[in-house]
């Protein structure tokens, strides 16, 4: 047991999660060792630890870079921040808005009027224009990001003017 403790906390650098991975360890003892001929037991021990340890670290890793991915930019489309037209609905940033749309692809200006104005899902979006989902988020995307990067282009020149 100490053999184990001690490669977990080598790789764990962590008491309690140490002594959860002695546990599950022994665990993965009971169902393995009648399945395997183990000429030299202590070996095979730090081995089942090693990858054990290396196993938790990598998924942990995994889980992290997922959360990472998992920001509030991707989920944009949902939020009331994105839409400060609604508040000022004549309002200079509406007519910016009205120029950039217009300088949109075709398909990517239909995807972003069905999915903000009138308010349709991705499903109802694809089945309507008869493209792929996949398709229509790719175009809401790209069409956010153009219409942000017009946007930002016409504050600049209306700044320096």
């Amino acid at each position: 047991m100490l053999l184990v403790y001690g490669t977990c906390m080598k790789y764990f650098r962590n008491r309690e999660e140490s002594q959860d991975g002695v546990m599950q360890i022994f665990e993965i003892l009971i169902r393995d060792v009648p399945r395997f001929d183990i000429q030299n037991f202590k070996g095979w021990l730090y081995m089942v630890t090693r990858n054990y340890c290396l196993m938790q670290l990598r998924k942990r890793k995994t889980e992290s870079i997922r959360l990472a991915d998992f920001s509030p930019s991707l989920i944009m489309e949902s939020t009331e921040i994105l839409h400060p037209i609604e508040e000022d609905p004549e309002g200079e940033m509406h007519n910016r808005l009205k120029i950039c749309m217009e300088k949109l692809k075709s398909e990517q200006r239909q995807c972003v009027e069905l999915f903000y104005y009138q308010k349709k899902c991705y499903h109802e979006i694809a089945v309507s224009l008869q493209i792929g989902e996949e398709k229509v988020k790719s175009y809401i995307q790209n069409g956010k990001r153009n219409l942000k990067i017009c946007l930002e282009s016409k504050a600049l020149m209306e700044n320096a003017e």
